[in-house]
């Protein structure tokens, strides 16, 4: 039977309330949702879905839409080096936190180590940055942004996150845009197994044999472009199946992939969608609709740069 999608009702993991954080905060006082979460590997827990800065400007606009994803019961902040906008993400969380009066580690946030970073004095060099433009004494999570092509620097950057993680800079370590063969070849090299691969996946790009690789030894897929950037929106079986559900085709996309048991990355500044796309998890796909949707799944990327594996 195909899997149903993860609801706060039935969901077998851990929720994470804030309707704590609701009474505290003067906007969404009564509308704040709770999000899933999911123990990872190493037995730390991420919020299953996250709010992406990808491409979001480093001020007030980023800052208002973290604000807004907080707000609305987002518990998990995806950013990274690359994107040049950790210290917009770490002013809101900071603010808000201190507003609302929640506890720090209700928070997961996660940043990246950018290509030109590789290296283990550069690696732990780059995390340190990414902490002080945050403002914040640690991270609970830091992938590997994608898979340094000279190898002994791969290992070199993954052992640098294996210190950081000991000596709590980081809660969770894990990679980002590693195919199979990455996988395997870090897996051969390390103490550690990554507790996530991020990677793009959607109904037009499912991954299958490097899901079921990770699923293997553990490793969470992270979801990145859940949406396809938008280019599958207007597909007519997932509007067919959104009309079905009275949603619309984001959340259709969304619950889809979270039903999977993934952890989903939309982005978004507007506050509106930022909570239509938290509205995705409340309901339950019908078996043959997951299956309808399975069958679109051909290797169509939409962030084709970042790949660097066949798989």
């Amino acid at each position: 039977m195909a899997p149903s999608a993860i609801t706060p009702e039935t969901s077998p993991e851990r929720q994470i309330s804030v309707k704590k954080a609701a009474v505290q905060s003067r906007s969404h006082s009564s509308s704040v949702s709770s999000v899933a979460s999911i123990k990872l590997n190493d037995g730390n827990s991420i919020p299953q879905v996250a709010l992406g800065v990808y491409k979001a400007p480093n001020g007030q606009e980023t800052e208002d839409a973290v604000t807004a994803a907080l707000d609305a019961g987002y518990r998990h902040i995806d950013s990274a080096a690359r994107y040049a906008n950790e210290e917009a993400c770490g002013r809101a969380i900071r603010r808000w936190l201190e507003k609302t009066g929640t506890p720090r580690e209700d928070i997961f946030i996660c940043s990246k180590l950018w290509d030109s970073d590789h290296g283990y004095e550069a690696t732990f060099n780059a995390l340190c940055t990414s902490l002080d433009k945050f403002g914040l004494d640690y991270l609970d999570l830091y992938l590997i942004h994608s898979p340094a092509e000279d190898e002994k620097k791969r290992h070199e950057s993954w052992r640098a996150l294996e210190t950081a993680q000991k000596l709590g800079k980081v809660k969770s370590i894990g990679v980002s845009n590693f195919g199979a063969a990455h996988i395997e070849n870090l897996l051969n090299n390390a103490t550690v197994v990554p507790a996530v691969n991020q990677v793009e996946v959607h109904p037009f790009c499912q991954r299958e044999a490097l899901v079921e690789l990770c699923n293997k030894h553990g490793i969470k897929i992270e979801a990145y472009s859940p949406l396809a950037r938008g280019n599958k929106l207007e597909d007519p079986t997932i509007a067919a199946i959104a009309k079905k559900y009275n949603r619309t085709p984001a959340q259709i996309l969304l619950n889809w992939n979270a039903a999977r048991g993934n952890v989903v990355l939309p982005k978004s500044l507007t506050a509106s969608r930022i909570q239509s796309n938290l509205d995705s998890f409340d309901f339950q796909l019908l078996p043959e609709d997951v299956e309808i949707i399975n069958g679109l799944g051909s290797e169509n990327y939409v962030t084709g740069s970042m790949h660097k594996s066949k798989d």
